[in-house]
């Protein structure tokens, strides 16, 4: 895996970092020179997938939760409040997660932002068939979606509180 990345331009192997015993990884990578797709598609290439799914020939785990998507949910309560809704893919054990909350999600600007949004974060160890449904590869991942499902913005990893705000308040006003 860190080889096959680190072959990308904008890439160094220093920048990537695996986590075996959550079968996870992250890459810190400079987008001028490497877009998202291309890493997606160099992961996918190696054979990786987002979310869980299972083996073929295997079936699937009986004990599967029967909860509601948070997904859903949050989708309906938009239609009937027209607003869009933002997604916050993350888990317990991601601390570039606990990082972009302390210093993106709980910034002041950008929980003002939030105002025209629904918002909802999906435990991607709890929900892991919504992370494969939305193509969540790396954490964490944020989408913004209107209220049928049509994905309008996603942002992987880290983004500066400013310049996500900017796009909060661009999308809400379309």
């Amino acid at each position: 895996m860190v080889a096959a990345l680190s072959e990308l331009a904008g890439i160094k192997k220093e920048d990537i970092e695996v986590f075996l015993e959550q079968d996870a990884f992250t890459v810190a990578y400079d987008a001028s020179q490497v877009t998202l797709e291309q890493m997606y598609q160099s992961i996918r290439d190696l054979g990786y997938a987002s979310g869980l799914e299972a083996i073929e020939g295997n079936p699937a785990p009986s004990d599967t939760k029967s909860e509601v998507s948070p997904i859903l949910a949050a989708l309906g309560q938009a239609a009937g409040e027209a607003k869009l809704v933002l997604v916050d893919f993350s888990a317990g054990w991601c601390a570039a997660c606990k990082m972009l909350e302390a210093q993106v999600l709980l910034n002041s600007a950008v929980i003002a932002a939030m105002q025209n949004y629904v918002f909802v974060r999906v435990d991607t160890d709890e929900f892991p068939r919504e992370a494969g449904d939305y193509d969540v590869i790396g954490m964490p991942t944020l989408l913004i979606l209107n209220s049928g499902g049509e994905e309008l913005f996603r942002s992987v990893g880290m983004v500066e509180a400013e310049s996500f705000r900017d796009k909060l308040n661009e999308l809400a006003t379309k």
